[in-house]
């Protein structure tokens, strides 16, 4: 319903319905038949029979099953050196709801550490990283958004209860590499190919970007040059990933967002304003007071739909704000500007914060598991006839 300042603020009812078309459109979805994990099994199986077959590049494989555990953290009782190079392979998903069919998979998931050194997440269910200091690996399954810091530890306020599933490890750890993977991904592209490319040329962040250290790194944003210059372009699916822009300057009544965008496919046809249907694309500041505002393209909430994020530890520090919505306009680029001083005190309201630390974008396919696409460019921050450039 529309509020007094022109803004609409879904009610109960609104999320009553949506979540009731989310219950019924998956259990419709069970009728038909939905891609499952490799059972354990038949993964370890798989890697086993190729590790047969490239030799002494090999120095060794350990298996580990990982879940949800109360204290978060699971001792792999493997020890690696510094300089060492490991793929972690994996399959399996968390579950945070049998009946609305939420799950993730490790590439959502899967997080490790070595030592006490700082966590990191793995790209994709096959992932390659070489050890910059030694000690004893230990993995975690989690959430996105439980950690408290980036040393791992939870937040106690975010209770892990409800949680099933897990994930099967493979843990190699090679003793050449290159040679290895090599040999590897020649017999099973399945498993070892990506890990192999990501070890050669790994799908690193734009010039200047970097992944919210709280979601972990990803392969969702890469620059793509077009023939009107430079766009950033997302593709995510069953994933969920914030690219963040570093800036100072300061919120006053004239500071603008300026963006263009070509959103090719919205991973959600529903209402997002609910947990199960929180799947999007959007663009957000980041303000000095760890608030953030996000302007989206919903599929289905009317233009200027504000409403806080439904998901846990995110709710008390995001709002959106619908910019557009439906699908008339995708694939097509459009423009958009926003005063941002005067858009956070109508949506969010409070003491003003006075700058703005950063700009993200944000896309999130992990309840529905669908796809979301799109394109940005032009990306700016206005102050009067200022005009910083965020990005290419």
């Amino acid at each position: 319903m529309p509020s007094g300042n022109g803004v609409r603020r879904p009610g109960r009812a609104s999320v009553a319905a949506t979540t009731a078309r989310f219950v019924a459109a998956r259990l419709a979805s069970r009728l038909r038949r939905r891609s499952a994990p490799v059972s354990p099994t038949a993964f370890r199986a798989a890697i086993e029979a190729t590790l047969e077959r490239v030799g002494d590049a090999v120095a060794g494989c350990d298996w580990r099953t990982v879940g949800p555990t109360a204290d978060g953290w699971v001792d792999s009782q493997v020890t690696l050196t510094a300089g060492e190079a490991v793929t972690l392979l994996a399959t399996g998903r968390l579950t945070l709801s049998r009946l609305l069919d939420v799950a993730f998979g490790p590439t959502v998931g899967l997080w490790y550490r070595v030592g006490d050194g700082p966590i990191a997440k793995v790209v994709g269910d096959s992932d390659t990283f070489r050890c910059e200091r030694g000690g004893t690996l230990w993995l975690s399954t989690k959430p996105p958004g439980e950690f408290l810091d980036r040393t791992g530890a939870f937040d106690p306020a975010e209770g892990r209860s409800g949680i099933g599933g897990g994930f099967t490890v493979a843990i190699v750890r090679w003793s050449d590499a290159e040679t290895g993977l090599t040999a590897a991904a020649a017999a099973d592209a399945r498993w070892f190919g990506p890990a192999r490319r990501r070890l050669a040329a790994p799908v690193d962040p734009p010039a200047g970007w970097h992944y919210l250290w709280r979601l972990g790194p990803g392969e969702i944003y890469r620059e793509q040059a077009t023939a009107d210059g430079p766009a950033l372009c997302c593709h995510s699916a069953g994933d969920v990933g914030i690219l963040q822009f570093p800036v100072d300057e300061p919120l006053t009544d004239e500071t603008v967002l300026s963006w263009s965008w070509c959103v090719e496919r919205l991973p959600s046809r529903l209402p997002e304003h609910t947990q199960p249907t929180h799947d999007y694309l959007s663009i957000a500041v980041e303000f000095d007071n760890g608030l953030d505002l996000t302007y989206m393209w919903s599929a289905a909430l009317p233009v200027d739909t504000v409403f806080r994020c439904p998901l846990p530890w995110w709710k008390e520090r995001e709002t959106h704000w619908v910019v557009r919505t439906g699908h008339d306009e995708l694939g097509r680029w459009v423009d958009d500007r926003r005063t941002v001083r005067d858009d956070y005190a109508r949506a969010i309201g409070g003491p003003l914060p006075e700058r703005i630390v950063a700009v993200w974008l944000i896309a999130n396919t992990v309840f529905g598991r669908e796809v979301g696409e799109c394109r940005y460019r032009r990306i700016a921050l206005e102050q009067g006839a200022q005009r910083v450039a965020i990005g290419a």
